[in-house]
């Protein structure tokens, strides 16, 4: 029944059979030979395949500085110039190396601005969460103050104050880059692990980027499989067949494949056992006369003992496997089935619907026509056919599932008719030139003779030194070439004058100027030809370049890569979303699976369960570069001239040199800088207005000190005189008292001699009184005495107590009656 759906449609199967014809072998190979008779074999000068095979490897010869001689040889070899080989020649018939040296430039120049994905959801439920982010954000940012005095508090707020924007424009940069969901931030992760273990950007992406310059094409083609990962592998542009475009991103192929030499041996491996040992015996007589195989171990086969197994010795032939794919279109039935209740149901029925019979409910068929993949590998000038079938594991567009895209993904610059026009390619012309006024050169050179010396022998006859003898011209030549002093007879023999015999040849490199001339001539057209100028591979810089005319000569440079560079990045991008798509869809119980939940962190469970929810979103990829070094030097003389004013502080400045987006990095920069100008503007006013109250201060201090001085020296005033009257109030009270005291003390003592002249006169009364009865006594005793004495009864009577009288007295002198009156 197969056989009935193959019937020709062209030089390919007819794409509208059913699916189960499409899935038989006999579809597939019928689909393989017709992309062999479009292409054409390697052995076919005429092909199509071999003509962009010899264009490529030409191309990639030049690129490398290991193109052909012989046009060389047969171009300067006169005496046969079709067929000569230069050996009468003796040159260094090696090529040039410039460029291999602008190939260089241009790939490290593209590689120097790293590329990363930037994963973004684009499907509205991202869009709705993202919002939600960033209105949590920025009421973060409104309420930084209230977050800071709870999270003081000891409330847990959950949100790090330090680490929140202090503006809104500063905010808004924050909201472009860093907010993220969880399934962004997981399929961004897993993308970068899946790039970084295929070695993609040191690997896949720098060959790719070297075939683009060498010869404008470059292919990878993506593996997915379950047990065994993700994988991204480099596909050789020139054994890459594909459907007609006139796409340089070749976004348009319906198929596309590459063919690859391997060993029948690893056939053996790759076809199992869908292929007999007569097969293989086959397919190696029919190559051993081809890919330098050996015919003679056609023949040969031993038994190997270990392996339990007959090895033949055409096991070593090389074969070419056309690895081949192409888009169909098949459609699958829904059916749609009303019930009881009235409700209506649809129900997956496969690729064919047949209709039921007598049915109770109404049912009503829905096709959808869907996008599949079907591919194999083809062993080229057979009828064998291995792997064919329907492509599985197919990364899809979760919200348009009826889209799907071939594994390769390719792209060209400058395609027309199949065949890209590289920047090599473009001075391939201009690179033979150079070699060969690089080699006129080098025979110029060689055909150079040394200066000389023109001797006339006659005037260097019969010159003698004076030792006897005469010289011969040799023994002279040896003088002067050895000391540099030349002898020689200034007159012949008849008398006369004659010049020196020796002359100088000064022999030159013949069209040495021209030739260099020439020379620099077709490097520069090399120079505009790729646009690579002396300003950016800095060969002959010049240190009084103004800055304005290196900018433009840099980014003269930049537009004419910058197809590459827009390829580079477009491939880059391709790669990236078939390895996220390639995401969503792998198994949640496979292997894989959990290596990447190991990979990307268990301790993030939110981002773990985002993973798993990866298939809900619709992903869309940007490429984003690290700036270049002219953006970068820019950036950092202006980080320089800020930090110069003092705009920006060192914070700031650490900030922006960790963007890689330049545009966000001078943004970063402006709002900074105008938050810092702001802030100096304030501290400016308050430093004003401080020394304003310091000045007023200063002031009212001032006239404080002076009214405290005045206070000073009026309490001193008051104070000498509240002294003064205190000493004089303390005087006259000391006065008064020692006046008090002094008459106290008189009337003491007026009392006292009151008092004493009164005692005295008591005492002097008594004595007086008392002298009075002693005299009165004595007076008796005297008289009785003298009358005792005229008695003459005793004799002379003197005066007795006369020394107790005086002490009585107190030595005073009696008083005189008149005195005592």
């Amino acid at each position: 029944m197969a056989k009935d759906f193959n019937f020709p449609y062209g030089n390919f199967p007819n794409p509208l059979v059913p699916r189960e014809a499409k899935e038989q072998k006999a579809y597939g190979l019928k689909y393989a030979k017709a992309i062999e008779s479009q292409w054409g074999r390697t052995e076919e000068p005429q092909s199509v395949f071999a003509r962009r095979f010899g264009e490529f490897e030409r191309n990639r010869d030049y690129a490398n500085g290991t193109q052909d001689v012989s046009i060389y040889k047969q171009i300067l070899t006169s005496l046969d110039p079709n067929n000569g080989d230069g050996s009468l020649l003796n040159l260094d018939w090696s090529p040039v190396p410039i460029v291999p040296k602008f190939v260089r430039i241009v790939v490290n120049k593209i590689l120097s601005r790293k590329p990363y994905p930037n994963v973004e959801a684009v499907d509205p439920l991202s869009i709705s969460e993202k919002e939600d982010k960033k209105a949590k954000v920025r009421f973060e940012i409104n309420n930084k103050e209230t977050i800071a005095m709870a999270n003081e508090l000891g409330i847990n707020t959950g949100v790090d104050v330090e680490k929140l924007p202090e503006t809104p424009e500063e905010a808004e940069i924050f909201l472009e880059s860093n907010v993220k969901t969880n399934a962004e931030i997981a399929s961004q992760i897993a993308a970068n692990l899946t790039l970084e273990w295929n070695d993609f950007n040191d690997g896949v992406l720098r060959r790719c980027v070297n075939d683009l310059v060498a010869i404008g094409m470059a292919v990878t083609k993506r593996d997915n499989d379950p047990n065994y990962g993700i994988s991204t592998n480099y596909v050789d542009p020139s054994y890459f067949v594909h459907s007609y475009t006139e796409d340089p991103n070749m976004a348009d192929l319906s198929y596309a494949g590459h063919i690859k030499r391997i060993s029948i041996q690893e056939l053996k491996r790759l076809a199992g056992d869908q292929l007999t040992e007569e097969d293989y015996e086959k397919i190696a007589r029919d190559v051993q006369y081809k890919y330098s195989n050996v015919p003679g171990r056609m023949s040969l086969s031993n038994y190997d003992r270990y392996s339990q197994r007959t090895v033949y010795g055409y096991d070593e032939y090389i074969v070419e496997v056309l690895d081949f794919e192409f888009l169909s279109v098949d459609d699958i039935y829904y059916e749609g089935k009303e019930s009881r209740f009235g409700n209506v149901g649809f129900y997956y029925k496969g690729n064919v619907y047949t209709p039921p019979r007598d049915s109770v409910y109404d049912r009503k068929p829905y096709k959808m026509s869907y996008t599949t993949v079907y591919g194999g590998s083809y062993i080229v000038g057979t009828n064998m056919i291995y792997n064919y079938g329907l492509k599985k594991n197919i990364p899809r567009n979760v919200h348009d599932i009826t889209r799907a895209r071939l594994s390769y993904s390719a792209v060209a610059v400058n395609l027309r008719r199949l065949q890209p026009k590289s920047m090599v390619g473009s001075v391939i012309g201009f690179a033979d030139q150079l070699q060969i006024t690089h080699l006129k050169i080098q025979q110029a050179i060689a055909k150079a003779k040394p200066d000389g010396l023109i001797i006339d022998v006659e005037g260097l006859e019969n010159v003698q030194l004076g030792q006897g003898g005469d010289l011969q011209p040799l023994q002279i030549q040896d003088i002067y070439e050895q000391t540099g002093i030349f002898y020689y007879r200034s007159k012949n023999p008849e008398g006369g004058f004659q010049n020196p015999p020796i002359r100088s040849i000064e022999n030159q490199i013949r069209n040495i100027n021209e030739l260099v001339n020439l020379y620099n001539h077709y490097l520069r057209m090399i120079r505009d030809a790729t646009g690579i100028n002396e300003v950016v591979d800095g060969s002959t810089p010049k240190g009084d370049a103004l800055v304005g005319v290196r900018q433009q000569a840099i980014e003269a440079s930049n537009n004419a890569v910058y197809d590459i560079t827009h390829g580079t990045l477009v491939l880059y991008k391709k790669v990236c979303e078939d390895v996220i798509r390639c995401l969503q869809i792998m198994p949640t119980d496979s292997v894989i699976y959990k290596v990447y939940e190991n990979a990307i962190g268990k301790s993030n469970m939110q981002v773990l369960s985002s993973f798993a929810d990866l298939p809900m979103y619709n992903f869309g990829v940007h490429v984003v570069t690290e700036m270049s070094d002219v953006d970068r030097a820019y950036l950092e003389a202006n980080i320089q001239a800020s930090l110069a004013q003092r705009e920006i502080d060192l914070e700031d400045v650490i900030a922006i040199r960790k963007l890689k987006d330049v545009d966000q990095a001078e943004r970063l920069l402006l709002v900074r800088r105008k938050k810092r100008i702001k802030r100096n503007q304030e501290i400016a006013a308050q430093n004003s207005q401080m020394q304003a109250q310091a000045n007023q201060q200063t002031a009212m201090v001032t006239s404080q000190a002076k009214i405290q001085e005045l206070q000073a020296e009026a309490q001193l005033v008051a104070q000498k005189i509240q002294l003064e009257t205190q000493s004089k109030s303390q005087l006259l009270q000391q006065e008064y008292m020692l006046k008090m005291e002094l008459a106290k003390v008189e009337a003491e003592m007026r009392g006292m001699i009151d008092q004493g002249d009164k005692d005295f006169r008591q005492q002097l009364e008594q004595t007086k009184e008392q002298a009075k009865d002693e005299r009165i006594q004595k007076q008796a005793v005297e008289q009785s005495k003298l009358i005792s004495q005229r008695k003459g009864e005793r004799g002379e009577i003197k005066p007795e107590n006369e020394e107790l009288m005086e002490a009585i007295l107190g030595g005073q002198p009696q008083m005189t009656n008149n005195e005592q009156a």
